[in-house]
This record gives structure tokens, sequence and C-alpha cells, in this order.
């Protein structure tokens, strides 16, 4: 008996120094904790290795909970440097660890933090997403901190996405959390709350709040509310056409933001850098401003999954980084025009009368080139904006209905009721990218035409089979009885994507039961084919956006969704060929579209 008790106490004594060694090991890993928040968005690599040091140790004393919050704040720092994979990869090491051990707070803050990299990649809808889940978790928990800082970061996202109505609502939320203790916290919402008024055109109360969102950033030594001031302070003072003092404070947010190497202050503070120095026409410091905000962009958004959307939007940035250089060459060029003037007139009258006659030249050949780089933009832009709001909508339901029955979360009989409505996404979105593959490819193919003659009938029987789903979910008949034995000289490839989007465009808008006629009529110098619907028509200002080759968007008869690019891309199409295109409508009654080939595309 005294041999066992001798042995417990011997082992206790043993046990003792461990347990103490843990007991500190543990408070160390607390106390660098929350050094790594307090340093989090000013100093982030301070922030990152701290956290590191705090993760080695919750590793050696093999606490679930601590190595949960150790991997958060490394992602956090991470994220906040503008590593967003390092950060992603952490945060759900994080929630993982979390998940299976039910730590609910830390799985909460995982969740929004994974808002946030999106947020910063710009994935704003994914961002929202996690914002809201945490939401529903904080409000349960009534954790103040993290519902103030919550609705902080969907205000701002919705601001993104340019809803105010939303915005306003969480800015507001956040309000009723302003509390004394998280003072040093309001520079965030005063900037969230002054961008929605200057978004909003409210000058006066945008001013006023950049103003407090710069007072309080100061007193409490905020660099990101500083920098945040002084660049919504520099866009607010472009729009009052201030710009030299614009400029003074974006150089100010940029200087800051550059010393702090956060990743996502420095190329915002460059964009706009980039904007002041462009409208002062410092067109050389404005491309180097430009230029570093691309590959710091490129840089924070190397996370996003690769998809047209990615590419789209990728090719339109480095279409406006390659107007910002064409300006600044042209500027290059004029200057070295003007002291070729400048010589010239001391050498002679002659040669400078010659040399002004070149830079004439010169100058309506560039004027003449920038309209034609602007109108190709504006067409450009008007795709990227289709593609930006119709291409990421389909692909979203159909990933969320694939992890939803990965997840388990929905059974196979509940999946089939959406399943008509996938189809009809996964059609339109179809419909979408044949379209812009064909703009594309007429952009790339130009002028090389490959014309043949061949019998309009068998391509509309083509078109009847390709179409027969179509055409049998409204009942429409499609009749083409004069089409036999017509005979066309031109191109067939790009005749019969210009006869399937007005055959599919007369089905869009015809009623159930109906019929939709192609006509084909021998002229002296034309051929003409009419494609006649006799469904809801169009009003008079319709057609006229129409002819202009504006994107125009009207739901059809059985609630189908189009964004308009087919029919102005049939006008295209139709120059292409060498004709032309007229329209015929009468509200109620229906619509003609003409196709019109000239002399030199038909067979005589």
């Amino acid at each position: 008996m005294k041999l066992t008790v001798l042995t417990f106490i011997i082992i206790v004594l043993g046990l003792a120094p461990v347990a103490l060694a843990q007991k500190d090991d543990i408070q160390r890993v607390s106390d660098l904790i929350l050094s790594c928040d307090s340093l989090l968005y000013d100093q982030p690599q301070m922030s990152l290795e701290l956290a590191m040091k705090a993760n080695e140790l919750a590793n050696s004393v093999s606490n679930d909970s601590l190595k949960a919050i150790s991997l958060n704040r490394i992602g956090s720092a991470h994220w906040s440097l503008g590593n967003q994979m390092q950060a992603l990869e952490k945060i759900q090491e994080s929630l993982q660890i979390s998940e299976l051990n039910n730590f609910e707070e830390i799985m909460a803050k995982n969740l929004g933090d994974i808002g946030n990299v999106y947020a910063t990649c710009g994935l704003i809808l994914d961002a929202i997403g996690y914002y809201k889940s945490e939401l529903v978790i904080q409000k349960e928990r009534q954790d103040t901190l993290r519902l103030y800082t919550i609705n902080n970061s969907l205000g701002e996202a919705f601001l993104d996405l340019k809803n105010y109505d939303s915005a306003n609502h969480y800015l507001q939320s956040a309000a009723s959390f302003l509390v004394p203790q998280f003072e040093h916290l309001h520079s965030i919402y005063y900037y969230n709350q002054a961008e929605l008024y200057f978004m909003k055109d409210q000058s006066d109360l945008a001013d006023s709040l950049i103003a407090l969102t710069l007072s309080n950033a100061q007193q409490f030594k905020s660099k990101q509310g500083i920098i945040r001031a002084n660049q919504l302070r520099a866009e607010w003072e472009l729009s009052m056409d201030n710009r030299t003092k614009a400029l003074r404070h974006a150089q100010l947010a940029f200087t800051v933001a550059k010393a702090s190497k956060v990743k996502e202050l420095i190329y915002m503070t460059s964009k706009t850098l980039s904007k002041c120095y462009g409208k002062l026409q410092l067109y050389q410091e404005a491309y180097e401003k430009q230029l570093l905000y691309e590959q710091y962009l490129d840089s924070v958004q190397s996370v996003t999954i690769v998809s047209e959307l990615e590419l789209l939007s990728y090719y339109q940035r480095l279409f406006q980084m390659r107007v910002l250089e064409s300006k600044n060459t042209v500027n290059k060029e004029l200057a070295e025009q003007r002291q070729l003037i400048i010589q010239g007139l001391v050498v002679a009258l002659l040669i400078a009368a010659i040399l002004i006659a070149i830079i004439v030249l010169v100058v309506r050949e560039l004027g003449m080139r920038k309209r034609e780089l602007e109108k190709l933009n504006s067409f450009r832009s008007k795709i990227f904006a289709i593609v930006s709001h119709d291409l990421k909508s389909p692909i979203q339901s159909v990933s969320s209905v694939i992890e939803l029955f990965h997840q388990k979360l929905i059974s196979k009989e509940e999946i089939e009721p959406v399943l008509p409505e996938v189809r009809d996404k996964t059609s339109n979105l179809m419909n979408l990218l044949n379209n812009i593959f064909l703009w594309a490819e007429g952009q790339m193919e130009g002028e090389n035409l490959k014309k043949e003659t061949f019998e309009l009938h068998e391509t509309l029987e083509e078109l009847k089979d390709e179409l027969a789903e179509r055409l049998n979910d409204k009942k429409v008949v499609l009749n083409y009885p004069s089409a036999k034995g017509f005979l066309v000289h031109s191109d067939p490839g790009i005749l019969r994507i210009l006869l399937r989007n007005l055959i599919v465009n007369a089905i869009k808008f015809s009623n159930q039961d109906s019929t939709i006629e192609v006509n084909a009529v021998r002229g002296e110098k034309t051929k003409v084919i009419e494609v006649i619907d006799y469904g809801i028509g169009m009003t008079p200002e319709i057609k006229e956006n129409i002819m202009k080759g504006e994107l125009t968007s009207t739901t059809g008869t059985a609630g189908e969704k189009g964004n308009g690019l087919g029919l102005a891309l049939c006008f295209d199409f139709a120059k292409s060929l060498g004709g032309e295109m007229e329209i015929e409508s009468v509200l109620g009654k229906g619509s003609v579209f003409r196709i019109i080939l000239k002399s030199q595309h038909v067979e005589q």
C-alpha cells in the first residue's frame, strides 16, 4: 500500500512540471494571437510571423483549438498581404479542423475570412454567400465585434455590385454596433458609408464622412484608414475637377500603401493615382501606375478558377492598358514632331511649312485611328458586359446543384424539378458562347468569304431539324415553300448562322400554335430572304434600337431570356455578305426581318 502511494506521488510530481509548461505554452499562443490581430491591417508581415510562431506552439501542445485559431490567423495575414492562394489554403485547413471538432466560433470566422479572399479576387457573389453564412452563426452567438465586422463587409460587397439599397441596409446594421470599445475600427464604417454617398452623387455627405474617416484613422494610427480616406478624397476631388488636389491625395495614399507592402492596397491606390495622372495628361506616369496596378491585380487574383469570364475580364483589362499605352505613344510622337517644327522654323520657312503639313496629316490619321479604336472598344465593352452578366449565372446554377448533390444535401427526386431550369440556362449559355465565338471568328477572318452556289431549301431543312425541339415546345410550324429551287451565291456558313439567329428570334416572340414563314424573292439585282413571325411584334423605339445595333434584351412569350447579341450580330453578318437587313414590325401582330443580298453575292 505504501509503495502504491509513493509511486502515485512520484508520477504526480513528475507530470506537474510538464502540465505547467504546457499551460505556459497555451498562454503564449493566446498572447501571440492577440498580437496577430492588432497588427493584421497595418503590419501584416509581422502578423504573419507571429501567427506562424503561434501555430508551432499549438502543434507542440497538440491543442486542436489553438491549431485552428493559429491557422486562421496565418491565412488572415496572407490575405492582408495579398497572397490569396496561401490565405485560402490555411483558412480551409482551419475550417476543416473546426468543423471536425465543432468549434463554432472559429468555424464562423473562417467562413467570413474565406469571403474576404473571394471579395479580393473579384468573386463578389461568392463572397456574399460566405459572409451571410457567418452572419447567421454570429447572430445566434451575439458576437458584437464579428457582427460589426461582417455587416461592414457585406455593405462593402454590395457597394462593389452597385446595389446601393442592400449596401445601405448592411451598413446601417453595422452602425448599430458603433460602440466605444470598437472606436479604433470606426474608420472602416465611415469609409464605406462615405463611398456609398459618393457613388450616389451625394457629395456633401461624402465629403463630411471622408473627413471623419481620416480623423479617426489618424487618431488611432490606422494606415489602412489613412490610405482609404486619401484615396476616396482623391476620387472626390476628381469629381469636383480639382485635379492637382486629387493628385496630392492619391500620391499620399500610394506612398503609405507601398510602405505597408499590402498588395491589395498598392494596386488599389495605383489605379487611382493612374487616373489622376491621366486627367493631368501625364500619360507616361499614368501608364507606369496602370502597369503596376495590372501586375498586382494579376498576382492577387491568381487564386481564381480559370474560366471564360476571367479570361474575358483579363483581356478587357489588358485592352484598357493598351489604350493608355497608345495615348502615351501618341503624346511622345507629338512632342517629337513639335521639336521638328521648331528646328524647321530655324532652318527655313519652306521646310517649316512642309513639316506642318506632315503633322496635320499625322494628326488626322491618329484621329481616325482613335475613332476606330473607340468604336471597337465600345462594342467589345458591350460584349464583356453581357458575358460578365449572363455567363456567370448559369455556371453558378449548375455548380450549386452539383455541389448540393455531391454533399448529399439534395436527393435525385429533389433535383429533378430543377433540371429543366438548369437545362434552359445551359442552353442560353451555349447560345451566348456560340454568338461570341462567331463574332470573334468574324473579327479574325475579316472579308475572307467562302462563296459558293447552294439551294436555300437545303439550309432551311437542316435548321428545321436542328431547331425541332424549340419549335415543338411552342407548337410552332416553320414553312418555307418558296425556298425550293431558290439558288443563292454566298458564304453558306455565315448565311446559315444569320438565318438561324433570325428563326430562333422568331420562335422566341411567337405565341403557341403559331407559324413562322421564310419567303425567298428574286429581284432584278437582288435576292431577298424574309423571316416572318406573327408574334408580339415590337415598339418603334425597340425597332430603332435594334437597327442602330444596340443590344436590347426583351423577354419572350414563354419567359425566354436573352441579351440581344444575336440580332446585333445579324446586322454585322449581313454587311459582311455585302448586303443589308431591314425590319418591319407592328406591335401585337408580328415582325418581318428581311435579308437583301446584292448582285455580287447572288446568282444572276
